[in-house]
């Protein structure tokens, strides 16, 4: 089986990288196709295997051979798209369609999970994180008529790999996750940063990184607020993100999915609960975390050594406990024949 993965996004990318190496493991042939990603990368910086924008993939001939068509796209506009437009070429010319796979990566919840879901009606299979996003869409879409076509969906667990942890840094230290346009107000994200520099300035004994999760130019993060450099906040060096994430003492994110990576490795967990539990702040999915803080009940670094570490009931129930994802979608892509994906 030859399985085409395409991607547009740095996690995308990630994650689309990690299938390929697993099933080639098995002896699968699979082919990562995707365009370059512009500044610096939090992770690994992996090319694809082919250089091509998604939106070029119809006029080329990348997926003529593929067994499988994996989509994994940051607009789902895109998903429908190009799934549409693959099956009315086969058709043309008197060929079976392979069996499109894709999936939103990221646990998702409520209102975000089944918008996911019916973006990606046109797929044969969608791959969620964990067991509790399987529940919620059962019980969103019991009531759907029979005769109404929707994917397969596969529980696959977290999109990165969960070594056993590793104890933390000697030294306390505290990972901020930085995500591009969360919190949403204008001037949050740079109060947030102030706040968390004020809290350094006290706790000398304590290293903060400023980590953006997504890609990001060379420019300074920390707003100038006419103080002395302060030599315990620095900023994060590309492709650091995830070795941080594994040896910090705690983690301070308002949503970022990439919180989860430290969750996974036992390290303590901030979520910033402030900006409420909130669709466009992308909280929902902390829901019952047991990790959610406001600030002005912290009060300072020295305080996060206190707090409890992640509800394992729900990390668990999100796709912690899920370590054969690469697997199972094979054992689905292979009861999937082409047949069934013909228009």
């Amino acid at each position: 089986m030859s399985i085409v993965l395409v991607c547009d996004g740095a996690l995308e990318q990630y994650s689309c990288h990690r299938f390929a190496d697993a099933w080639r493991q098995t002896g699968r042939r699979c082919l990562v196709v995707g365009a370059p990603i512009a500044g610096e990368l939090p992770l690994p910086n992996r090319p694809c295997d082919l250089t091509l924008h998604p939106k070029e993939l119809l006029g080329s001939t990348v997926f003529d051979h593929a067994n499988a068509i994996g989509l994994f796209l940051r607009n789902p506009a895109d998903i429908e798209t190009i799934t549409t437009g693959y099956r009315a070429l086969r058709q043309s010319r008197g060929l079976l369609a392979a069996p499109i796979f894709s999936g939103p990566l990221i646990p998702l919840a409520g209102d975000d999970l089944i918008d996911a879901f019916l973006r990606r009606l046109s797929c044969d299979l969608m791959i969620v994180s964990g067991d509790d996003q399987l529940k919620q869409l059962k019980a969103m879409t019991s009531f759907w008529p029979a005769e109404l076509s929707k994917p397969q969906i596969l529980a696959t667990g977290f999109w990165f790999p969960t070594p056993p942890p590793t104890p933390p840094s000697p030294k306390p230290l505290l990972v901020a996750l930085l995500q591009r346009e969360i919190p949403t107000r204008i001037g949050d994200k740079e109060q947030l940063i102030r706040l968390i520099k004020r809290w350094a300035r006290g706790q000398s004994e304590w290293t903060v990184v400023l980590q953006p999760d997504h890609p990001w130019k060379l420019t300074p993060t920390v707003p100038t607020d006419n103080t002395s450099q302060q030599t315990n906040v620095v900023e994060a060096a590309p492709e650091q993100m995830l070795g941080l994430l594994r040896q910090c003492t705690a983690c301070l994110t308002v949503s970022s999915p990439w919180s989860l990576v430290a969750m996974m490795g036992g390290r303590i967990p901030v979520v910033v609960g402030d900006y409420g539990i909130q669709s466009e702040q992308h909280t929902t999915t902390f829901f019952g975390c047991g990790a959610m803080h406001r600030l002005r009940d912290l009060g300072g670094l020295h305080k996060l050594q206190k707090l409890p570490l992640v509800n394992q009931g729900w990390l668990e129930a999100i796709g912690g406990s899920i370590k054969d994802g690469p697997a199972r979608v094979l054992v689905a892509l292979d009861t999937l024949r082409p047949a069934t994906t013909a228009p």
